[in-house]
């Protein structure tokens, strides 16, 4: 476009180019707008770009100094107390403990009108957490070195970390697996993620798939599947037969006023356990590999989402036993820590599921299995550790004896050639009594000796007697 040219107010512009005059001015104020309206875009991403820049680098120092805090409260095992920064946030209980850890390690590390800690407090989703950092504050939680509102001042079994500190999310291998599988790119855990796995069960099959596919792949194959299945199984038969937080709080529920749908929770518990107690794993494994894969050796996540919920229920409710129990921990933790602990015990209205789960895990599957606490495994464990300790015993005592043994022949035979020279002194001094002259000598000078020793032994001999007497008297 040619530039324009300017021109002097006072001529005149001839009548039959005003239409193209005025056509020119328009294309080139049109043509000016574009070009500011684009600078101003350009200013603005720049800004933004430079703002988002300092904001990541201003977010990772404070990571790295709230991890260094983190550090200091374990090591001294000192604990803090914090409010609830998101009181309106709808978070699920235990992401929520999480992030009023997270965002009061920050404020400790910043100012009180820091933007970076302002956002998370806005929009709590949008943090994002390291391993490392992830890991601290999960063992702050597991260690009950924070109390969050004044009713947690004393940190019991019974306050509200001492009952988030026993989910099953703090402990430290489930945490480390949830990091594993959920991080991303950056490896760092977004809430927005941890939130869903929390709260939307709509989501449980893509969650389960990358809790079982190895990390940083895209499908999952037979062999893949299997073993990380074995792990599941192996993981889930340490949590059943041990004492577990769920079924704590159902045991233990007279002391609390419950004004929530526990039931609910504790059926579902219940006939997870119910199904997974009853189930032989060899099995159930073959088959849910064939039921997921089909005929194919390796799929990737749509399949493994559309072919899980085409599985049986009993195989679906197995598979999805892990994220389903995560999820019911961190509801009937929510229940809980909505309601007082009550005065005055009361009856439990669980105390039927209580049984029942009590009578379904002493009903041993008769595998013997290694972390099986039924009355029969422990009486068999009990035998066969009884068994084990004699058998040691026993090869302690045959492996002593041997040195022993040779010591003993040793001594025996020293025993046997003193018998034997002993033996041949006394023949020798029989011999010599024998001779007259020292048969004389011994009479006539050691006769007072003999006599003493006579009256000695006759002595010894009457009292003898009269103890005797006395005894049968």
């Amino acid at each position: 476009m040619k530039p324009f040219l300017q021109l002097n107010v006072n001529e005149n512009i001839p009548s039959d180019k005003i239409d193209s005059y005025i056509s020119y001015m328009s294309q080139v104020y049109n043509v000016q707008q574009y070009m500011l309206i684009q600078a101003q875009n350009q200013i603005m991403q720049a800004q933004l770009l430079k703002l988002q820049s300092g904001t990541i680098n201003q977010n990772v120092l404070l990571q790295q100094k709230a991890v260094q805090l983190s550090e200091k409260i374990i090591e001294k095992g000192v604990q803090i107390s914090t409010k609830d920064f998101i009181p309106s946030s709808n978070m699920p209980i235990l992401a929520k403990y999480i992030a009023n850890i997270y965002i009061y390690l920050m404020k400790q590390c910043s100012s009180d009108n820091d933007e970076v800690t302002l956002n998370y407090i806005k929009d709590p989703n949008s943090i994002v957490i390291d391993q490392k950092l992830w890991d601290l504050i999960c063992e702050i939680i597991s260690k009950k070195l924070v109390c969050l509102k004044a009713n947690d001042i004393i940190c019991t079994n019974n306050s509200q970390i001492g009952i988030v500190s026993q989910s099953l999310l703090f402990s430290s291998i489930i945490r480390k697996v949830i990091f594993k599988k959920l991080h991303g790119s950056a490896q760092q855990i977004s809430f927005q993620t941890l939130n869903d796995l929390l709260g939307q069960e709509n989501r449980s099959d893509e969650f389960l798939y990358k809790f079982l596919c190895e990390e940083d792949k895209n499908t999952m194959t037979r062999q893949s599947c299997q073993i990380a299945l074995e792990k599941m199984f192996e993981k889930s038969n340490q949590y059943f037969h041990q004492s577990n937080l769920i079924e704590q709080i159902i045991e233990n529920q007279g002391q609390f006023n419950i004004n929530g749908n526990f039931e609910y929770h504790a059926e579902k518990y219940l006939s997870i356990i119910k199904i997974y107690q009853n189930s032989d794993q060899t099995k159930v494994i073959e088959q849910l590999i064939t039921g997921l894969f089909m005929n194919q050796q390796q799929i990737d996540g749509k399949q493994f989402i559309f072919n899980s919920n085409r599985l049986e229920e009993k195989l679906k409710k197995i598979l999805f036993m892990f994220v389903d129990i995560v999820r019911i921990e961190n509801s009937i933790i929510s229940i809980v820590l909505e309601n007082k602990i009550s005065e005055e015990p009361q009856k439990n209205p669980l105390e039927y599921y209580a049984k029942l789960i009590e009578r379904i895990k002493n009903k041993c599957r008769s595998k013997e299995d290694e972390f099986c606490n039924c009355k029969r495994c422990l009486c068999v464990k009990r035998n066969r550790d009884s068994a084990r300790e004699a058998q040691k015993r026993k090869r302690e005592a045959l492996e002593k004896i041997g040195p022993l043994q040779q010591e003993y022949e040793k001594i025996n035979k020293k025993v046997q050639l003193l018998q034997f020279d002993n033996s041949k002194l006394k023949t020798a001094l029989f011999e010599a009594l024998r001779n007259p002259v020292i048969e004389n000598i011994i009479k006539t000078q050691y006769q007072s000796e003999f006599t003493n020793l006579a009256n000695m032994i006759q002595q010894e001999s009457q009292d003898i007697q009269k103890e005797e007497f006395q005894s049968q008297s």
